[in-house]
């Protein structure tokens, strides 16, 4: 199993890039080749779809086996990429991603669970190398939604994982090209406040990555700067 790497990174959260990298060394399946697409960027406008682009276009031709797209912020669990490749080599389709993500906001320390029917987040996207389609315009967050649900004549898989193996982080560092970083909080469903769900599914190390990285007094000054209904339904979030 050949496989690469792509990680879109603008610059602008440089210790989530390091705590990625750790990840990406400790996984029990190494992959052949890491590019990371840090270019200083162009504009002010998300360019996460113009790098995924240039980073495959980079992989064109190498001899790889599959494609993953990797997003420095989140978290990947030692066994990801060995999870992910097993199951893509049951039929070996041109993409392959897992139907549910959870998402986790370690401000708030809140997250919850987004089932996916139809897609994958970009976050758990892996993709064969060398296929020719038009990709979506270079300023769309979306890269996922226009992979899985626009692009003709290509085979997709998705599957449900046994064990929770990423987690989507919303943070509000640097340029958001998704949503729940610092909007649409309803979305939150369980309170995380002494991180039990973080270190059920953590390694020791990431742990202390992302639940050290805000205090309690930040979690409050952002719930404070809510709107009355957002600030009283994060209040009354249940634990799980």
């Amino acid at each position: 199993m050949k496989l690469a790497v792509i990680i879109p990174d603008r610059g602008d959260r440089p210790k989530f890039l390091v705590n990625c990298m750790r990840m990406i060394s400790n996984q029990t399946l190494k992959p052949e080749i890491v590019v990371t697409v840090d270019y200083e960027p162009e504009s002010s406008r998300v360019d996460i779809t113009q790098r995924y682009r240039k980073g495959y276009d980079q992989l064109r031709d190498q001899g790889y086996d599959l494609v993953a797209f990797i997003e420095n912020d989140d978290f990947y669990h030692p066994d990801y990429f060995k999870v992910m490749t097993d199951e893509w080599m049951k039929n070996k389709p041109d993409m392959i991603g897992t139907n549910y993500t959870y998402y986790y906001h370690i401000c708030l320390r809140a997250y919850f669970k987004f089932n996916h029917h139809d897609r994958a987040s970009a976050m758990n996207t892996f993709i064969k190398p060398d296929l020719n389609f038009e990709w979506c315009r270079d300023s769309e967050p979306y890269t996922d939604i226009h992979l899985w649900r626009v692009v003709k004549g290509l085979s997709r898989e998705l599957f449900c994982p046994e064990k929770v193996i990423s987690i989507g982080i919303k943070h509000g560092v640097g340029l958001c090209g998704g949503q729940s970083h610092t909007d649409r909080f309803y979305r939150l469903e369980h309170s995380d406040i002494d991180f039990k769900f973080l270190n059920q599914h953590m390694d020791t190390e990431s742990l202390k990555f992302y639940a050290f990285m805000y205090t309690m007094q930040d979690r409050e000054e952002l719930i404070n700067s809510m709107s009355p209904e957002e600030k009283e339904k994060i209040k009354k979030l249940p634990t799980q």
